[in-house]
């Protein structure tokens, strides 16, 4: 019983995913690799759509899987944590138009802090491994960046927006010599303008790359974007350089043909 049940909810989430209209049992049928009526299936979809697993939006149609049914299914198929590997940067681009999906990426190489160095109390010089950074010299400032010797110059951004640094994380981030590269605009400015107090929120951030230093590898849904919208942030290799990278889209989108075609060789 808990075999078929799971059966029917995986084909109908692979279906909406392929297609996303409303499923109907007969459909559903032909689609299955077993034998079991419509009118059975027809008893599934009442029970979860009671189990809030599925939705119908009207009373003659069929069912969708519902947001929290496409969560869950993501969760256990992407891995964000792990860093992917891409040839090509132009099959980002391709790839982000075909299967609807916005993709910013920003190529990054590590530069850590070596020295603090206090010039006549006048100024300090930041020496990091990739170049050096002066500003005025400030006692607090001085001990600060002393603690976070040997941190990498995208941390120290990320420290300064969190204490309130702002200015002085602006500065640090316009000398790390990141190249931030954006495809897929559609999909992003589609989810704006359904979603305008978000985007009035977010959408600098966004564009600009800074979104980029603040997130953790993950999967992130409403504690980010609106509701029934998915990203993916990770880390990745495209065309031998270190980046990061970020994909946003619908949560019906097809992600993992979209990556399995990303990271294809």
């Amino acid at each position: 019983m808990k075999g078929k049940r799971e059966l029917i909810l995986q084909t109908i989430i692979k279906e909406y995913i392929k297609n996303p209209v409303p499923v109907s049992s007969k459909y559903l049928q032909s689609r299955l690799d077993i034998s079991i009526s419509s009118a059975t299936i027809r008893n599934y979809f009442k029970k979860m759509v009671e189990e809030g697993e599925l939705e119908q939006e009207h009373i003659s149609s069929g069912r969708i899987p519902a947001v929290a049914t496409l969560k869950k299914y993501w969760r256990g198929r992407l891995s964000p944590q792990k860093p992917i590997s891409i040839g090509k940067r132009e099959k980002i681009k391709e790839l982000s138009g075909e299967y609807h999906i916005f993709c910013e990426y920003k190529f990054f190489e590590s530069s850590r802090l070596k020295e603090v160095i206090n010039y006549n109390d006048r100024f300090l010089v930041l020496v990091f491994e990739r170049g050096e950074f002066i500003l005025e010299y400030s006692e607090p400032l001085y001990r600060f960046f002393n603690e976070f010797s040997g941190s990498d110059l995208s941390d120290l951004v990320n420290v300064c927006r969190q204490i309130g640094l702002t200015t002085l994380a602006k500065k640090l981030n316009a000398v790390s010599n990141e190249d931030i590269n954006v495809t897929g605009t559609h999909e992003l400015l589609e989810m704006v303008s359904e979603n305008r107090d978000w985007g009035n929120r977010h959408i600098k951030e966004i564009l600009d790359g800074t979104i980029l230093d603040g997130l953790e590898p993950g999967l992130y849904f409403e504690e980010f974007l609106p509701k029934g919208y998915l990203a993916y942030n990770s880390k990745a290799r495209i065309e031998e350089r270190e980046a990061k990278l970020l994909c946003i889209g619908a949560l019906y989108r097809d992600y993992e043909t979209f990556f399995e075609k990303l990271t294809k060789e």
